[in-house]
């Protein structure tokens, strides 16, 4: 879901509960916080030497250690954070929006919104756990090109022939001290 979209499913749907579901069945508390928007840019060469750069959103999620009960982000909330970002600096609109969370019995990532749910009383953003991939791999478009892709299996070594000779002259006896 690029950020434009998230933020104007927020904008048709004013002072909902905003819920995250980080995992299937496990959802973040009601109190969580929404303590960063990060402009993320990457640059990166992968394992095919291939120089890959694109941009993504990163929306942070905090939880207190202490609960806070009085304390609920709804859509208006986290709208108006997104607004307060925009006075300082703007929002990268057209690319992904990604949820940064982690508490003490999920570790931290960056998780992409896989589907909403929008109900009369909540919106619920699913999330979804990625995967790390080849991309020399993944660009690859025939199964000799899978094969030589950097991450295919490696070679083999080559053995090594000894010589009789050389292992008699370096044997072992009993009494020289070798053992």
């Amino acid at each position: 879901m690029k950020t434009s979209e998230f933020i104007s499913l927020l904008e048709k749907h004013p002072d909902l509960p905003l819920y995250f579901e980080y995992k299937p069945g496990l959802y973040t508390r009601n109190d969580y916080h929404i303590t960063e928007i990060k402009n993320v840019s990457f640059d990166t060469v992968d394992c095919g030497g291939i120089q890959n750069k694109w941009e993504e959103t990163h929306v942070q999620l905090w939880e207190n250690e202490v609960p806070e009960p009085n304390h609920k982000i709804t859509t208006s909330k986290a709208l108006k954070i997104f607004q307060l970002v925009e006075k300082i600096r703007p929002t990268f609109q057209n690319v992904e929006v990604k949820i940064e969370y982690g508490n003490k019995n999920f570790h931290t990532a960056i998780l992409p919104v896989h589907n909403i749910q929008v109900y009369e009383d909540k919106l619920i953003v699913k999330l979804v756990q990625e995967h790390t991939t080849c991309k020399a791999k993944d660009r690859a478009t025939t199964a000799d090109e899978k094969a030589d892709a950097c991450c295919s299996a490696p070679a083999k070594p080559e053995k090594k022939k000894i010589k009789l000779a050389e292992v008699q002259e370096n044997a072992c006896s009993p009494g020289n001290g070798c053992c």
